[in-house]
């Protein structure tokens, strides 16, 4: 046991006496240093991949996020068109009623009630001749409609929508009897965009 003790301590000795060169040290300083540099460029397109990754799936994101709205605003249209279109009939059935029972103030209460809703401007109902019976603004009665509103909008054959200038609406409600049109009513409102906020 001697024997193995007094080697170890030459072992350690000798170690201890011999000394790396100055070239050794400075390789490996240079070897640590190359390390740490391909380490750095490495960690560098890492980043610069990662950041081109995001930036395509944020584009990916905005452009799916605008299709999505499209189809949106398309399906909210067509329901807004089809509930239009069943107010409108809805509408002129009851005018209809009123008018072949000669009851204008009737009438002038349904425009009353609608121009409290929001968003709706004018109401008016327009006799065959082009002369304004009801109004909700009673300074168009007894005017001409074609002054008020495009005289197109005083015939259409089937309910119609047009936007104006002003970005307003006008709804065309033809008013037909049995055998001749009793009238036009015309709806004139602001439709408030559901989707503006997306």
């Amino acid at each position: 046991m001697n024997d193995v003790l007094p080697q170890s301590r030459q072992w350690l000795a000798r170690l201890q006496e011999t000394r790396l060169p100055l070239w050794v040290g400075l390789l490996l300083l240079v070897l640590l240093l190359a390390v740490f540099a391909w380490q750095q460029v490495a960690v560098g397109r890492a980043e610069a991949r990662l950041a081109n990754e995001r930036a395509a799936m944020t584009q990916k994101f905005e452009a799916d996020r605008a299709s999505l709205v499209g189809q949106v605003r398309e399906r909210a249209a067509a329901q807004a068109e089809a509930s239009r279109r069943r107010f409108a009939l809805a509408l002129a059935w009851a005018v209809r009623g009123e008018l072949i029972r000669n009851n204008l103030d009737q009438v002038d209460q349904y425009f009353a009630e609608l121009v409290r809703q929001p968003g709706h401007a004018l109401v008016l109902l327009a006799a065959p001749d082009g002369k304004v019976l009801v109004s909700t603004d009673r300074r168009h009665l007894g005017a001409d409609a074609a002054g008020l509103v495009p005289a197109e909008a005083l015939a259409p054959a089937e309910i119609t929508l047009r936007a104006e200038a002003d970005g307003a609406k006008l709804l065309s409600i033809p008013v037909m009897g049995l055998n001749a049109r009793l009238g036009t009513v015309l709806l004139r409102y602001q439709e408030a965009d559901p989707l503006a906020g997306l």
